[in-house]
């Protein structure tokens, strides 16, 4: 596989990369009881409600498996390309693409609160899915060409 062919793949491995760094980030801080520094709206807030657990599990954490789960594909694809990889890809762009909505949903209309950290991992996770949609773009185009 070609990384200049695929560099959508790529870009979404840096992406979740950056994910995988805010979101790690908010899980040390979560199990050390900290609430970091904030310049934008108020992260205690977001980060101290019922919504920053699921079942006891940090919502942080899952981010952080969502963003580690796509470089591993991003990185399978780029090195060993199959469709099932890709599919999966597709999913799992799209899985947090909605949960990243569902999350900016919570913190405007429900906390009436921002976390500056939490606004990066939805602007990481939005970037994923739009690279998603431009490869599966490009795959159609490309099938149409041939």
């Amino acid at each position: 596989m070609n990384l200049t062919k695929n560099k959508l793949f790529l870009y979404s491995a840096i992406l979740a990369f950056l994910g995988f760094l805010d979101a790690t980030y908010l899980t040390i801080i979560h199990y050390r009881q900290i609430i970091p520094p904030c310049t934008i709206g108020s992260c205690e807030t977001v980060l101290n409600s019922e919504f920053a657990t699921i079942l006891g599990i940090p919502t942080a954490l899952l981010g952080s498996l969502f963003y580690l789960s796509v470089i591993v594909i991003t990185l399978l694809i780029l090195t060993n390309y199959k469709k099932m990889y890709v599919s999966l890809f597709y999913l799992l762009a799209t899985t947090g693409f909605g949960v990243s909505l569902f999350l900016l949903y919570i913190q405007a209309f429900v906390l009436h609160s921002f976390c500056q950290y939490c606004l990066l991992s939805a602007a990481t996770s939005t970037g994923i899915f739009i690279l998603a949609v431009l490869q599966i773009r490009k795959e159609k185009n490309s099938l149409l060409t041939k």
